[in-house]
């Protein structure tokens, strides 16, 4: 009866994160928190919020996620963004008791020096921007088969002498059905800000995302399809060339992204994606080469876990994202 009354609980919540993210304009501050951080997750095309592997970074897309991690780890991550751009982050989980876990977690962009200049163009000076997220997560087994979780993030960001403050929470839920079947739903970035640059409030870009992972029994493969941005059904909500058609499968793309992983072994797998709103908004009109896919892959050593991956976000920009994670 409790863990029904749980489950009914956190569902709830994910009904009411649904419709504040519906509630909410496109106008929003923060967009660094929509940066891939998991190289698992992004190989596979974006927000993964299906899997339930050991990952120690896959919970920053769905902290329902942190309960396949049994042992306490430490990682660090890293990725390749424009030029002057460092963007980096640290995690730890543990384990609470036999149905529960916790986890802390950093996530730092600097955007490095730039000119600082008066209303008239006259450089006076310099200053640096920055952004940063620290954030504390907890994933409990409702039942053998379903998981929850609830991350509550510290959101910052300074640029120059001005500074914004804002309290972001996260909601997912996992179901592990049987014959390699799980299904994923997470609700991010519901909160809002508490200190704003010159008093101007703006929403966090808060998202909800639903996905599926399914391995075919007896075959090294698992394929997974993701859904983003699901209260958001409108032309207007995404990005359109003058000529592009918009009807509903072409608003219907934008919401997608999928993914394999061929698994050679338990220690070792390879992940291709496709983003098909990154190909469709971000690619070249007749030049889109392999704008918005991704490629990744992961190796398990003992104690020590690797993931890399490679995106192609633009015709001519891509992004190289780093895992590094060890048992303590």
């Amino acid at each position: 009866m409790k863990r029904n009354l749980l489950t009914l609980a956190l569902a709830s919540i994910l009904m009411i994160g649904a419709n504040t993210v519906q509630a909410q304009s496109l106008e929003s501050s923060f967009e660094f928190l929509k940066l891939p951080v998991s190289a698992h997750s992004s190989s596979l095309g974006g927000r993964a919020v299906s899997l339930f592997d050991a990952d120690p970074l896959l919970y920053i897309a769905n902290p329902a996620s942190l309960s396949a991690n049994e042992s306490r780890m430490l990682g660090l991550n890293a990725m390749t963004w424009f030029s002057g751009t460092t963007v980096a982050g640290a995690q730890y989980s543990n384990r609470f008791d036999e149905r529960s876990h916790f986890a802390f977690n950093a996530r730092y962009v600097s955007y490095g020096r730039m000119k600082e200049t008066a209303a008239d163009g006259t450089v006076t000076g310099t200053f640096t921007a920055k952004d940063m997220a620290v954030g504390a997560s907890w994933a409990y087994m409702l039942t053998d088969n379903l998981s929850g979780g609830v991350t509550a993030n510290l959101i910052t960001s300074r640029y120059g002498s001005m500074s914004s403050v804002a309290i972001g929470v996260d909601l997912g839920l996992i179901w592990i059905a049987d014959e390699g079947l799980t299904l994923g739903l997470a609700a991010t970035n519901l909160g809002g800000q508490i200190k704003a640059f010159e008093n101007t409030f703006q929403k966090l870009p808060s998202d909800l995302c639903a996905g599926v992972s399914w391995k075919p029994e007896h075959a090294p493969l698992r394929f997974t399809l993701s859904m983003d941005n699901l209260t958001r059904w409108d032309s207007d909500d995404f990005y359109f060339g003058q000529d592009d058609d918009k009807g509903f499968g072409e608003i219907l793309k934008r919401h997608i992204s999928l993914g394999a992983d061929l698994c050679l072994t338990e220690r070792f797998y390879i992940a291709m994606g496709l983003n098909l709103r990154t190909r469709a908004e971000m690619a070249g009109k007749g030049n889109k080469g392999f704008t918005g896919m991704s490629i990744g892959t992961g190796l398990r050593l003992g104690k020590i876990m690797f993931d890399l991956s490679y995106g192609k976000y633009q015709v001519s920009e891509s992004s190289l994202i780093c895992n590094f994670a060890f048992s303590i």
